[in-house]
């Protein structure tokens, strides 16, 4: 039965992909949405991965005993979460866009150069973050968090700038300086993926929005796979070579390792998913006969997040730390090991009785809420790029530490977002950029023609919101 599960999951893959690509090309949901980017870490971390490993007949560190039918019951659950999470998403579009009210959208003319400096302006900014706030009490850890964020502002405002204006050498010559320097702070004494595939992300969500959005769809898929593979090039070689002592090294030091890197060795890492959907068959056999329920653990480790375990001890541990250095440990490996619960064994510990209906339900209502701020204000920077500045922590939610890669995304789209409407506020004081006096613009049929594929409420898009449309 293991197999059957194995092409079921498969079978999700391919049809969940031409979904995707259908919408696209449709312009329903679009292409590059942080609703697909989740989706495609669900399809690494919790399809393609435990396929992989099944197909293959890989031991994983932690195998399930009874892989023919816990994989059935697997796959039963990760259906039915896609289901909902799909038919929630789409169907709250209406909803979403009441709350944030169809407001008239304001043009706004961006001086390019002003641009390039406020992304070179967030490189100190993210390091302030990084290096000088962490030492505060209590709010230290979250600057942490969000010098990385800051980072991924700078590297996708420089990309918006630079897209726009591809050949020109100037702008190549700032937004590749920006772009390296923010990926090598990355690397200072940090261990996750999460930051540099951030950066990557976010340089195809800038040059999807500044301006292939307008080039049309076969366009935008040929250049958005260069960008894509050698994002994955580079994080596939990152993998190869990470290691436990990369939380004590320098960031030159830990860029110097790539050298010693393997593509192949990387790549099959990255493609088998972390293990994260075997882990989530093992999770399941071992809930709730060898440890009870811990209901809701991971919406509890959203709230509680903030709070330093010097002032609660007692502080719910993450389960990807939890199963590997309390439940089974694993032998030989550093202390900070953590595994990739999965999605599913989040929801699986969390009590799936429960989990398996609410969390995609926020999940779909969170991503839909992003989406929908970007599609009202596609050609603001300053909206667009802080719904991105989170990538990396989306495309890892399904792997998990479902709790802790949720807070990250939220902390870093809201501190982004404040950074950068402060920033744009102050250049508006400035003259920099100035709000477009035309307002008789957006009744014209150029404005209209524009952003007609935005409007949820138009009869082209109007069965996207029907019941069964997905």
């Amino acid at each position: 039965m293991e197999f059957f599960s194995a092409y079921i999951l498969i079978f999700l893959t391919i049809m969940l992909a031409l979904y995707i690509f259908v919408q696209g090309a449709r312009g329903t949901v679009e292409i590059l949405s942080t609703r697909n980017m989740f989706l495609l870490g669900l399809i690494i971390f919790q399809m393609t991965g435990p396929a992989t490993s099944i197909l293959s007949g890989m031991l994983a560190e932690y195998q399930p005993a009874e892989l023919s039918k816990t994989s059935v019951i697997y796959t039963s659950m990760l259906t039915v979460f896609l289901g909902l999470f799909l038919v929630i998403y789409q169907g709250s579009g209406k909803f979403i866009d009441k709350l944030l009210s169809k407001r008239q959208q304001v043009r706004t003319n961006y001086s390019a150069i002003g641009l390039m400096l406020i992304a070179a302006a967030t490189i100190p900014i993210g390091i302030l973050c990084q290096f000088g706030l962490v030492y505060i009490p209590v709010l230290g850890p979250g600057f942490h968090v969000l010098g990385f964020g800051i980072y991924a502002i700078g590297a996708g405002l420089a990309s918006w700038v630079w897209f726009k204006r591809f050949y020109n050498p100037v702008f190549f010559t700032m937004a590749v300086a920006i772009i390296l320097v923010a990926m090598g702070l990355t690397f200072y004494q940090n261990f996750g993926r999460r930051p540099l595939l951030g950066i990557v992300a976010i340089i195809g969500w800038a040059a999807y929005y500044s301006h292939w959005r307008s080039l049309g769809f076969r366009s935008v898929m040929m250049r958005g796979a260069l960008v894509a593979g050698g994002g994955f090039f580079l994080l596939a070689i990152f993998t190869s070579v990470r290691e436990g002592d990369f939380m004590k090294r320098s960031a030159f030091e830990n860029i110097s390792s790539l050298k010693g890197g393997t593509f192949s060795t990387g790549a099959i890492s990255l493609l088998a998913g972390q293990e994260a959907g075997m882990n989530s068959m093992w999770i399941i056999e071992s809930r709730p006969d060898s440890k009870d329920y811990d209901t809701l653990h991971s919406l509890r480790s959203v709230i509680t997040y903030p709070i330093p375990r010097s002032i609660w001890p007692e502080k719910p541990i993450g389960l990807s730390i939890q199963i590997p250095q309390q439940e089974q440990k694993i032998r030989n490996v550093s202390r900070h090991i953590n595994i990739g619960p999965g999605i599913i064994g989040h929801i699986e510990n969390d009590n799936p009785f429960i989990a398996l209906w609410l969390y995609p339900f926020i999940l779909a209502f969170y991503f839909r809420f992003l989406d929908r701020v970007v599609i009202w204000n596609p050609d603001n920077p300053f909206l667009v790029l802080p719904m991105g500045a989170a990538l990396g922590q989306f495309i890892a939610i399904p792997r998990g530490e479902l709790g802790a890669f949720f807070f990250a995304g939220t902390l870093n789209v809201v501190g982004s977002l404040v950074i950068m409407l402060v920033i744009s506020y102050i250049l508006k004081t400035f003259g920099i950029i100035s709000k477009s006096t035309d307002d008789e613009y957006y009744e014209t049929d150029e404005y209209q023609d524009q952003y007609s594929d935005s409007d949820s409420y138009s009869d082209e898009h109007e069965d996207a919101y029907s019941e069964g449309a997905w």
